[in-house]
């Protein structure tokens, strides 16, 4: 405990200079890997086993079609992809490789309560996907304070920003979760309200983005690009699926 303390009261007082590797760099790295790995395995075993049963079990009609959450796959392979280039090019501050940890042990808890199905559990899991979309966007902006960005920067930041996209979804379908299986919300109700909770947590994260890019000098489109892909992506899901039951109500009504 006491040396995470010192690390960051050292990330909060030693300012960092991009490709001078600052105290303890070895043993933090090792940690962010070593979290990183302990986050894939509890996602490539318990993840994987129960997701089909626990998404059956809080089935919306605005729920993406399963091929949408592939993304995971891509999520999980461009985080390790930004990770070994960062450590390679000593690219993250201290601060950084904290969040990093944070975002580690926020997105395994969230799994492991997501694959317990009980109204306690899904109301923690909202909880702790706020606070992982949060963490990831402080990830993203503790790496604005780089100065010489180049290409691996750019995709390095657009990687975090891409995952970001997408938990921000997940988390307004998250809460439209609880509202239908915890205090009984209709799922036709469900199907209007999704697209007020996206519009609100997107603008949200967009709006911060913009105003910390123009605060750093960056430009947004390049370094939160990454955001707007997997939100497209999240979006098209849902629209696929509202579509799907708004079709289906169509027909309904005409017998």
């Amino acid at each position: 405990m006491d040396f995470v303390l010192n690390l960051i009261h050292q990330s909060q007082t030693i300012p960092f200079r991009q490709g001078v590797k600052f105290n303890n760099y070895n043993i933090v790295c090792i940690i962010s890997v070593c979290a990183y790995i302990l986050a894939l395995l509890i996602n490539g075993t318990i993840g994987v086993k129960t997701a089909k049963s626990t998404s059956d079990s809080y089935k919306l009609v605005v729920t993406p079609p399963p091929w949408a959450f592939s993304i995971w796959g891509i999520i999980f392979s461009t985080t390790l992809v930004a990770l070994l280039w960062s450590i390679h090019s000593v690219s993250w501050s201290l601060e950084t490789h904290l969040y990093f940890w944070l975002y580690c042990f926020t997105i395994s808890v969230w799994i492991l309560l997501w694959a317990i199905v009980s109204k306690i559990t899904i109301l923690l899991c909202k909880i702790v996907l706020i606070l992982l979309t949060i963490n990831i966007y402080l990830l993203w902006k503790s790496t604005l304070v780089l100065e010489n960005d180049d290409w691996s920067i750019y995709l390095m930041r657009g990687a975090i920003a891409f995952q970001l996209g997408w938990t921000s979804s997940a988390q307004c379908l998250n809460f439209c979760i609880c509202l239908v299986h915890v205090f009984g919300v209709t799922q036709d109700m469900i199907s209007k309200l999704i697209w007020v909770c996206i519009v609100v947590a997107h603008s949200i994260y967009l709006s911060l983005a913009y105003c910390h890019s123009k605060q750093y000098n960056k430009n947004m489109l390049l370094n939160f690009g990454g955001y707007l892909l997997s939100m497209t992506w999240a979006i098209m899901g849902v629209a696929i699926s509202y579509n799907n039951y708004s079709s289906g109500k169509a027909i309904n009504k005409q017998k």
